[in-house]
């Protein structure tokens, strides 16, 4: 081999190496350019980790926090239908009232026709007239009777609150106890309702 094959030899390698030294240069400055980006998204997700437990956290007491509220809300609510069946008490106590007034009323006008009856009866015998207001004194106490059923079918059971009911001479939970009055209630509404 020649000096001028060995120096064309050396030329190319000279350049290979240039060539390859420039190639290390330039993957080595991309690889920490890609060693930077990583260490970045590492710390942005060790950032974003913590912002996700500060947001479960944040969440979980917002959670407390509506429970507590809708907790509060209820307790609210329980003290309004304790008015309103406080209220409702009072209107079926002034109903009650009126309706002895006009129980009263209604006896006051039943003795006055019997009187009545009786003078008639005196002075008229046995006319028309007087068969007439007695069959009205007959027919008045058929006429009014289902309402008088009802009237003391709702309020018996109210008299006597603790009534106990029993299976096989065993007491019934509590919940099976109201579940009867309600019951209860329920027919003599529908009864009310036919009336």
């Amino acid at each position: 081999m020649n000096s001028e094959a060995i120096s064309q030899d050396i030329e190319a390698l000279e350049r290979d190496l240039a060539s390859l030294r420039a190639r290390v240069e330039n993957d080595s400055s991309s690889f920490a350019t890609l060693e930077q980006q990583v260490a970045e998204l590492r710390e942005n997700l060790l950032r974003t980790r913590e912002t996700v437990t500060e947001r479960e956290t944040r969440l979980a007491e917002k959670r407390q926090e509506l429970s507590e509220t809708r907790r509060l809300e209820a307790l609210a609510a329980y003290e309004d239908d304790l008015r309103s069946q406080r209220e409702a008490g009072d209107q079926a106590a002034t109903a009650a009232t009126d309706f002895l007034a006009a129980l009263d009323a209604y006896d006051d006008e039943t003795l006055k026709l019997r009187r009545i009856l009786e003078e008639m009866r005196g002075a008229f015998g046995s006319d028309e007239r007087v068969a007439k207001v007695e069959q009205v004194l007959l027919d008045e106490p058929s006429r009014l009777r289902g309402n008088w059923e009802a009237v003391v079918a709702a309020t018996k059971w109210r008299l006597e609150p603790h009534v106990e009911e029993t299976v096989a001479g065993e007491e019934l939970p509590q919940d099976l106890q109201d579940l009867a009055q309600e019951r209860r209630r329920a027919r003599i509404k529908e009864y009310f309702a036919k009336s």
